[in-house]
């Protein structure tokens, strides 16, 4: 499970559309543009999970992960990340999974960049959630805490014993379930940002949202989203969100099928109408 370096080469130049990258050697400027072209131009997506019947559903292999990415088909974290750490290390970064709980242990899958502004420098990437990060996060900062606008979301991150918490600004709220900090933030994840993991810590969580209809909210309101020159354009179930100026963003309901499938082939076009179709069919429009 590895990307050549001649398939890298050319997923910067002909996917991202970065040419230029390839003439650097790697180093944080490196890094961020290639993180920031990756939410340009891949989106985050759950319908490819449900667009084949129950008996059908799986957790992605490499080889189809790959086959998407280079369509600029993109995925959820497994998918996406799981490329860019592959990605990432065919340019020599030293690269590690990072374990990220959301709701359960383990349940969303991430990456560590070690090593490259320093001997213990440690840079946090996910391309593979539904919020703007359009560059690698330090996670060596001397306070506790460190602050970020980026995109729509004010966004910061608190170091907390052995864990470090991704707070987000209750201007929008990520999920009804996430707790407010004393400060009035939402605590929306916990890193595990000291302990490298193998890929294989994740696959029983994140098989779940892959393949279990009850309780998931990525079955009962699928969704697909893309940062268009760093503004949001999303669906979520029967809702297309875009935003627009001032970190605004307007919230359209869809109503019949047929609306919502124009949507994405308006705003996902790489994304297959015979897959959405069935997505829907199985998914929002099925419940």
């Amino acid at each position: 499970m590895t990307l050549s370096k001649e398939e890298a080469v050319r997923f910067l130049r002909d996917v991202l559309q970065v040419p230029d990258l390839l003439k650097e050697e790697p180093s944080l400027s490196f890094l961020n543009e290639i993180v920031k072209s990756y939410q340009h131009m891949i989106p985050w997506q759950s319908l490819f999970a449900f667009a084949f019947p129950p008996s059908q559903r799986h957790l992605p292999t490499w080889e189809e992960i790959k086959r998407n990415q280079f369509a600029k088909r993109g995925g959820m974290c497994y998918e996406n990340n799981m490329f860019m750490k592959e990605l990432l290390y065919a340019f020599n970064f030293d690269v590690c999974y990072t374990s990220v709980q959301v709701e359960n242990p383990n349940d969303h899958l991430t990456i560590m960049v070690r090593g490259l502004t320093g001997n213990s420098s440690r840079h946090w990437v996910d391309v593979g959630s539904t919020f703007p990060l359009f560059q690698a996060i330090p996670f060596d900062f001397d306070t506790n805490t460190i602050e970020y606008d980026i995109g729509f979301l004010r966004q910061r991150f608190v170091k907390t014993n052995s864990v470090i918490e991704w707070h987000h600004s209750r201007q929008h709220l990520p999920y009804d379930g996430c707790k407010l900090t004393n400060d009035g933030w939402y605590n929306f994840a916990h890193i595990k940002a000291d302990i490298p993991c193998d890929l294989n810590v994740f696959k029983s969580a994140i098989t779940y949202w892959y393949t279990v209809e009850e309780g998931n909210e990525f079955f009962q309101k699928p969704r697909a989203v893309i940062y268009e020159k760093n503004k949001l354009i999303a669906i979520k179930g029967r809702q297309l969100l875009i935003e627009t100026t001032n970190k605004i963003i307007d919230r359209k309901k869809l109503g019949n099928f047929d609306e919502v499938l124009q949507a994405f082939e308006t705003y996902f076009p790489q994304l297959p109408t015979e897959i959405v179709r069935d997505a829907l069919h199985h998914t929002v429009f099925n419940i």
